[in-house]
């Protein structure tokens, strides 16, 4: 019969190989808590600069037949990029950044995102970059579209806002179909807000005198 022999050095390498496998094994979990608790730290940070009365409500988007749903705030940029802006706006974890989606059961969405820098010239500068995005974004879409036609105008400023303007965008592919989306960007002291609402149509046929109200109403929140 065959017999396995141990000697001490192999018996000490064993030995230290559990030992070390134990070790990876705690820093691993340690590792994965300590990420854990800083990402239930950042998601409270989120709560704590960005509540979520920051947000418009349904009912105050521009009325549609079959009305708002709205999902939850969430942490950083939407997962979609927010047409013309896109990474312009911060992703950052650190609770200065949430945003809300919303939908309805046919064919209009909206979006909004809040930032809060916590510095009134980086709010500035931003809505600098902001602005340059929107009146550029037609042709911009024109640029990576071929053959496509889009157009865009303003639609005036907001009283009371450091800044505040609104802005549409109607773009329509070759052989597709057309959209239209309208954007306001404010900025109040060192909180921005971007709201969207979008749907199949012409500028002509955007709501704008109702977005108008749904921008004053962002422009509230953030005073809040």
């Amino acid at each position: 019969m065959r017999h396995t022999r141990f000697s001490g050095r192999g018996l000490a390498l064993t030995i230290g190989a559990a030992v070390g496998a134990c070790a990876l094994a705690s820093t691993t979990l340690a590792t994965t808590a300590t990420a854990d608790e800083a990402r239930a730290t950042a998601e409270e940070a989120v709560a704590d600069a960005i509540p979520d009365t920051a947000f418009v409500t349904p009912d105050e988007l521009p009325a549609h037949e079959w009305g708002w749903y709205a999902g939850g705030p969430g942490e950083g940029r939407p997962e979609v990029p927010v047409f013309c802006f896109g990474a312009l706006l911060p992703d950052a974890y650190d609770g200065t950044t949430a945003h809300q989606e919303y939908w309805t059961e046919l064919d209009a969405t909206a979006t909004q995102v809040v930032v809060d820098l916590g510095d009134e010239n980086e709010a500035a500068g931003l809505v600098e970059v902001l602005h340059e995005a929107g009146t550029d974004c037609a042709s911009d879409w024109l640029w990576q579209n071929p053959g496509g036609t889009a157009s865009w105008d303003e639609f005036g400023e907001l009283a009371d806002a450091d800044y505040g303007r609104i802005f549409g965008v109607w773009t329509a592919p070759v052989e597709a179909g057309y959209d239209v989306n309208l954007f306001a960007v404010i900025q109040d002291g060192s909180k921005v807000t971007v709201v969207r609402w979008g749907q199949m149509g012409t500028l002509s046929q955007a709501p704008v005198a109702e977005f108008r109200e749904t921008a004053e109403a962002a422009l509230d929140r953030l005073n809040d």
